[in-house]
């Protein structure tokens, strides 16, 4: 690539946004200590929830059916809860509002379903806080299918090469960069100032360090219906 980056695509679960005292951005917390095969759990709740992420089916149809057979049927509501319950990352998003007020588009690059991305909407500010939002159920596809992150270079208009993409799941990351993109993998449990280096690396204006250069080149269209609504 040359030149400074067009564009940068955050992840929400683990880079902008958390699941307050869990260990990770999964299910675990909700049901951990509740099923004796955690793992297994897990494993099975990850295939039943991806028709959802494509916007498929609606998760809190699919998750009671999910939850009898593991014999805690009657812990839906402690586990719709937990799954949006959210907290915002500050530092990522105070990275985030730097890198955009120099000048380079910031946009949300994030599996969800139907459900959470309402709730995200609503209470964690993304409408203000990025110029546009790729929720993977309304895609049709989901992280990590690179149709994806095609998807969304067709809608912006620039060439892999000039994307940044800041995702915390190492698997995201390798299919973002076997097309060509500049991903970087990180979480809210390193200390945001890994993420500056990173993103300097690249180039990144607003970055601390990087000179204030606005991006030049294509810029993304104003948002449609895969922007924020």
């Amino acid at each position: 690539m040359t030149g400074v980056p067009l564009a940068v695509l955050w992840d929400a679960d683990g880079v902008l946004q958390r699941v307050p005292h869990g260990a990770e951005e999964s299910m675990r917390p909700a049901v951990e200590g509740l099923v004796g095969d955690l793992d297994g759990f897990l494993a099975e709740a990850v295939a039943a929830e991806r028709p959802a992420l494509t916007g498929h089916a609606s998760w809190p149809a699919v998750l009671p059916g999910l939850l009898e057979r593991w014999g805690i049927a009657d812990r839906y509501e402690h586990v719709v809860r937990r799954w949006l319950s959210i907290e915002p990352v500050d530092g990522s998003r105070a990275l985030l509002r730097a890198v955009r007020a120099a000048g380079t588009p910031c946009h949300l690059a994030t599996n969800q379903a139907r459900e959470r991305a309402e709730v995200m909407r609503r209470d964690l500010g993304y409408v203000d806080l990025v110029d546009r939002a790729f929720w993977s159920y309304e895609l049709g596809v989901a992280k990590p299918d690179p149709a994806y992150f095609e998807t969304i270079l067709d809608a912006l208009g620039v060439a892999a090469g000039s994307v940044v993409l800041v995702d915390d799941n190492p698997g995201n990351v390798a299919v973002a960069r076997s097309l060509g993109m500049l991903a970087e993998e990180w979480s809210w449990r390193e200390d945001v100032e890994v993420l500056r280096r990173r993103l300097a690396s690249h180039g990144v204006p607003g970055v601390p360090g990087v000179p204030r250069t606005r991006s030049t080149g294509a810029q993304p269209e104003p948002a449609g219906s895969s922007g924020v609504s």
